[in-house]
């Protein structure tokens, strides 16, 4: 139910602007990659609250993890996990955002509009659905998958995501598409984010009848 809220919120919110506000798609980029930071605080705070929980440091439920050549067990592996994200996800985010503003200011792709970027508007729908998918991270359901499976899910997420949009501005761009083509980058987001979603439901069903299954009879 989750990711089903913020995956509709990143694809009212965005139209709205594109449809009434006069986005175009420089303000559905940046916001996609704003999207970056919120499920990487988001991840984290899982992670950390799966390290506290029961066998949060067990390394057969948090998964096997080196530092430096390293293997991190027992004692503090949970929370070793989650600074070893925080390091390597933030970078990787960084870069994608250096990414981002070029393809913004022309470097990549040729920016013909006479409107300037509405870099507040899309800050503003970012703090609203960034602020749900947080709130879901520390207060929702404790995640069923801890430690490193549970890290990698994130990354997987956002290569399709963003891979997807980077598509669309190049096909928008060599079609000399009108600014409201950018509702097919919310488009894009939207369909590769809920068939994501979709795969995730599935498997968290076999996986919870696959326990029933294993339950002792009396």
């Amino acid at each position: 139910m989750a990711r089903l809220i913020t995956l509709l919120a990143y694809t009212a919110l965005p139209l709205v602007g594109v449809l009434l506000l006069g986005w175009d798609w420089r303000e559905i980029v940046l916001l996609y990659w704003l999207e970056n930071i919120s499920i990487g605080v988001a991840m984290l705070i899982k992670l950390l609250r799966s390290a506290d929980a029961p066998g949060g440091n067990d390394p057969e439920v948090v998964g096997q993890l080196r530092i430096n050549g390293r293997l991190v067990r027992g004692d503090g592996a949970g929370r070793a996990l989650a600074g070893f994200f925080a390091l390597h996800y933030g970078i990787f985010t960084l870069v994608h955002g250096v990414f981002v503003v070029l393809i913004i200011a022309g470097v990549f792709v040729p920016v013909d509009s006479e409107t300037s970027v509405n870099w507040w508007g899309a800050l503003l729908v970012w703090a609203v659905a960034g602020t749900a998918q947080v709130l879901v991270a520390r207060f929702g359901p404790m995640p069923e998958q801890r430690g490193s499976r549970l890290m990698l899910g994130a990354y997987g997420r956002i290569v399709a995501l963003h891979v997807s949009v980077i598509v669309g501005i190049m096909l928008i761009a060599e079609l000399q598409w009108p600014p409201a083509a950018a509702v097919l980058l919310i488009a894009l987001h939207a369909l590769i984010d809920g068939i994501g979603w979709m795969i995730s439901a599935a498997r968290d069903r076999t996986r919870a009848r696959a326990a029933q299954g294993a339950e002792p009879r009396g």
